[in-house]
């Protein structure tokens, strides 16, 4: 049937006609130019085509990953850490021109770069990628909210961009942080160029526990306090809110980590700045005309 597509019932029956000498001539040809189509297909021809794409201003993002204890409870899958790391690489993979920041916080925080960068795959990932379960367990202990701030605040260039800071937390305090957040109130007033988004991540209305991992990723229990009582732990989506309004920023809560991406696409959606529209040459390929033109040739070919 999808012969009938390309009028190739109506070719059969035109070369049905055909002397048997004329019609082998015609075969050898067929056969010639699908095979030459194939070496084509090879090759990986290519057709240069402007195109228009609008042009977007680069952004700072820097992005503040809390690698506390509290993280590695498994009520978003894998886990609070790995769920949020996996939705920012997600994200980054689909930015460009974009200065990266990434701040690391538990009982203190730490820049994982020493100056922002555009270069996500040889740098940003793999450092990224560096930050898993035994990074967590190793941290000093707490949840250093203000600390965190303060340390994404200094990380900014005082360039004329768009600067967003996205902090992922399960919003668990386990240190008293409210000077520190305060201070960071102050260099939020003084700099008026930052954007503050505070995205909880973890279920609220339940208490999970903490599990140990062997090396083959089995849990072989739970993370005990000093009394020997497996520690539960619960998002405080409160203590982020009342963080979100003192710096006069926007928090969002995502209990399954379903929603990670869109809300970080949402966020820098609302800050990208469209400088205009452009033409460039782009670069297709053409290939796949070469390969259906081939097998058309060989699928007559074999049926006469």
């Amino acid at each position: 049937m999808w012969l009938s597509r390309f009028g190739g019932i109506d070719i059969l029956q035109r070369f049905s006609r055909i002397p048997d000498t004329t019609q082998n001539v015609m075969k050898a040809l067929m056969a010639s130019t699908a095979f030459c189509g194939l070496c084509m297909v090879l090759i990986g021809p290519k057709w240069q085509a402007s195109e228009e794409y609008y042009e977007k201003e680069g952004m700072e993002i820097v992005f503040v990953l809390d690698v506390s204890l509290s993280m590695l409870a498994e009520d978003v899958m894998p886990n609070r850490l790995q769920r949020a790391k996996i939705e920012m690489e997600n994200l980054i993979k689909g930015l460009e021109n974009d200065y990266l920041g990434l701040v690391v916080f538990a009982g203190r925080a730490f820049s994982m770069l020493p100056y922002l960068t555009t270069d996500y795959d040889s740098i940003y990932l793999r450092i990224l990628r560096m930050i898993n379960e035994n990074y967590a367990r190793f941290v000093p202990y707490g949840t250093n909210v203000g600390n965190a701030l303060l340390v994404a605040i200094e990380s900014f260039s005082r360039e004329e961009r768009e600067k967003v800071i996205i902090f992922l937390t399960d919003g668990e305090e386990q240190l008293s942080v409210r000077s520190q957040v305060a201070e960071a109130v102050k260099m939020l007033m003084e700099r008026k160029d930052i954007s503050v988004y505070l995205i909880g991540i973890g279920d609220p209305l339940k208490a999970s526990p903490i599990p140990k991992k062997d090396i083959n990723g089995h849990t072989t229990g739970y993370e005990l306090d000093m009394e020997d009582n497996t520690i539960m732990t619960k998002p405080d989506p409160e203590l982020l809110r009342e963080i979100a309004e003192v710096t006069g920023g926007t928090y969002i809560h995502d209990a399954t980590g379903d929603e990670l991406k869109s809300i970080f696409e949402g966020v820098i959606a609302d800050h990208r700045k469209i400088l205009g529209v452009k033409t460039r040459n782009a670069v297709k390929d053409v290939s796949q005309y070469f390969l259906g033109g081939a097998l058309l040739l060989l699928a007559i070919f074999l049926l006469l």
